[in-house]
């Protein structure tokens, strides 16, 4: 089969692999099409340190496609906790000892979920959902899973209108907040209108959230949030940050990283995205076959926001 392999930054090769063999539990699935996303960019520019285990190492994550035993159409996400280690039986399911090797490969004609995963993260997609909407469920999962705790009614500030900052918009929205958007360019502002927010400034809310993906990201969520605020550090960086000591110990923020998501939230997403509630397809920008996918990384595209990978 061809396949996308990930040999370091830069260096992103479609090549004939041989096709996967899945064990006892696994799932076969034929890839439809895959998502390219955030994660995906900046691996391709700098690598992951939890991402990709070992190099050459498969590549893509977000996808719909076809259990090839039982011909239906598929998602899943990119991992699934195992219930028993210590986080697990604390309810931490994000920090689950077991969590790794996240599941890669989706940039390819097949690709074998884990039993592991097939068994708690692999869902059928409803007939009345987009396979290409459908690939969104692991982002929105991730999305869903970031604004827990964050009380109906509060005013939040998503820094970076990018895709995760759309969905985050949306998943704010449809809980109960009153939504701000800000930073990014005059167009993706406007769009991030039709996910639920407004335009404003951030610094009037009660809890800001990261989503730009930038160090510098980090140090303005610190300084935009109000005294006794929060700061939800969605995006991950790489290296250090400068943070405002000051701001944070003298002004009393709650400062929390989150990352990942559940089993919880990843079937929500896939409610949510069947519900239609949002233009989820505006996301959806640019489309490509896997062939084209090292250039595209190379040089995204004016306007890019996520593309439909078609193998």
């Amino acid at each position: 089969m061809r396949a996308a392999r990930f040999y370091g930054p830069g260096d992103l090769r479609v090549e004939d692999v041989p096709d996967p063999r899945p064990g006892r539990g696994d799932v076969l699935v034929q890839i439809e099409l895959a998502l390219t996303d955030g994660t995906d960019l900046k691996t391709f520019r700098r690598g992951h340190p939890l991402l990709l285990s070992e190099l050459p190492s498969p590549f893509g994550h977000e996808f719909c496609g076809f259990d090839v035993a039982t011909g239906r159409r598929v998602v899943a996400a990119n991992s699934a906790p195992c219930g028993t280690c210590p986080e697990c039986t604390r309810n931490r399911p994000t920090l689950c000892e077991k969590l790794l090797p996240l599941l890669n490969g989706a940039y390819a004609e097949l690709l074998v979920v884990p039993e592991r995963i097939a068994r708690v993260n692999l869902h059928p997609v409803p007939r009345t959902l987009a396979s290409e909407v459908a690939a969104l469920l692991e982002p929105l999962a991730c999305a869903l899973h970031a604004v827990e705790g964050i009380e109906p009614g509060q005013t939040v500030a998503v820094l970076g209108p990018g895709p995760m900052g759309m969905l985050l918009c949306a998943c704010l929205k449809d809980a109960g907040m009153h939504v701000v958007i800000t930073g990014g360019s005059a167009e993706r502002r406007a769009l991030a209108e039709e996910f639920g927010a407004v335009q404003g400034d951030p610094r009037g809310a009660d809890v800001v959230i990261e989503a730009t993906g930038k160090p510098k990201g980090w140090y303005d969520a610190v300084r935009a949030a109000p005294r006794g605020g929060t700061v939800v550090f969605f995006s991950g960086v790489a290296g250090p940050v400068d943070l405002d000591a000051d701001r944070i110990h003298y002004d009393e923020l709650t400062v929390r990283g989150v990352f990942h998501h559940t089993p919880q939230t990843v079937r929500a997403a896939l409610a949510f995205l069947a519900s239609g509630a949002y233009p989820w397809g505006s996301l959806l920008t640019h489309g490509l076959a896997l062939e084209e996918l090292p250039a595209f990384f190379a040089e995204p595209p004016d306007g890019y926001l996520k593309a439909i990978v078609r193998p």
